[in-house]
């Protein structure tokens, strides 16, 4: 069980600036999948969130951020670290399929972590922050220092485990193991297993049947060269799959479940996409060493700024 740890996020004027930082959606945006029939259908089976041993019920403050059919997260644009190099908290925006914000994720601060994202980069340790639109804490995402592969703890805002997310060294493929918290200790009940340089993330059960994913969007050739700007969309039931996977012309080759995820899971699954983020996608917080500019280094990328993500590994 994670320890609660002091943070500047409490303060409701921290809260407010994130607020104004992602008061404005992209409009290079991709939604995943859109509420049509939102008022006619649930978006979750709330029978599987009553059952025993469940951390996240229907009365959880979280539900509010995961109760949708598929959540839209953005990543900020990081000024200092694109114009120097000097490593900064990463902050998130949570939407709902409409684009509507309902929530933040912001990395904690201390002196410590400070210091450490500049030494370590995307290797560091870290505690993130999953804020409801009245700034309180429903979920926390915990990683610590990973020289190879990553592991995740998500927890709620009682410090209580609901599940884990384990990355698996492979020498070209991208792969995760997903647990939730029982009674019992933690049962995996997915994997994610995705080809070299992959921007999809499925999660499938052992009968290889897609329940959710993590899927990256393109932001524009601007942001995705010179950034580490970042569009994700989280996808947690059959109607926000199988669109995903129609406008990519692969739902025929695709089995997806017919149940949707229960809030626990869910929440793992947000914990997966930051994980993801740090370990594929980060790459100019690579770089830099201390705050020393990305554009001294000759052509301006070290060799560990493969997009491939492979330098994990080393």
């Amino acid at each position: 069980m994670l320890a609660r740890q002091p943070s500047l996020l409490a303060n409701s004027r921290v809260f407010q600036v994130l607020s104004r930082q992602f008061n404005t959606t992209p409009a290079s945006a991709v939604v995943c999948a859109h509420e049509r029939r939102a008022n006619k259908r649930k978006q979750y089976d709330s029978s599987q969130n009553a059952r025993p041993g469940r951390i996240i019920t229907e009365s959880h403050n979280a539900r509010s951020i995961l109760d949708h059919s598929s959540l839209r997260v953005t990543r900020q644009l990081e000024m200092l670290n694109v114009l120097m190099g000097f490593e900064q908290a990463n902050k998130y925006a949570l939407m709902d399929p409409r684009g509507n914000t309902v929530g933040f994720m912001a990395e904690e601060q201390t002196w410590s972590s400070i210091f450490g994202r500049q030494l370590y980069g995307t290797h560091r340790s870290f505690n993130i922050a999953v804020l409801d639109l009245n700034g309180s804490v429903c979920l926390r995402i915990h990683r610590p220092f990973s020289l190879i592969n990553s592991h995740v703890t998500v927890s709620d805002h009682s410090g209580q485990t609901v599940g884990e997310s384990h990355q698996e060294w492979h020498a070209w493929r991208r792969r995760y193991n997903v647990f939730e918290s029982k009674r019992s200790g933690m049962n995996q009940f997915a994997r994610i297993d995705a080809p070299f340089l992959s921007w999809d993330f499925a999660m499938a059960d052992e009968q290889d049947i897609v329940m959710g994913g993590v899927y990256r969007d393109f932001a524009g050739i601007g942001a995705e060269l010179f950034t580490d700007y970042g569009l994700y969309a989280v996808c947690f039931d059959q109607l926000a799959l199988s669109q995903r996977y129609a406008a990519t012309n692969r739902s025929s080759s695709v089995h997806v479940t017919e149940h949707a995820m229960d809030l626990d899971r869910r929440a793992v699954a947000l914990g997966a996409a930051v994980s993801i983020d740090f370990d594929y996608f980060s790459r100019h917080s690579r770089v830099g060493f201390g705050g020393i500019p990305w554009f001294t280094f000759p052509m301006g990328l070290s060799h560990n700024s493969s997009p491939s993500g492979n330098d994990d590994y080393e």
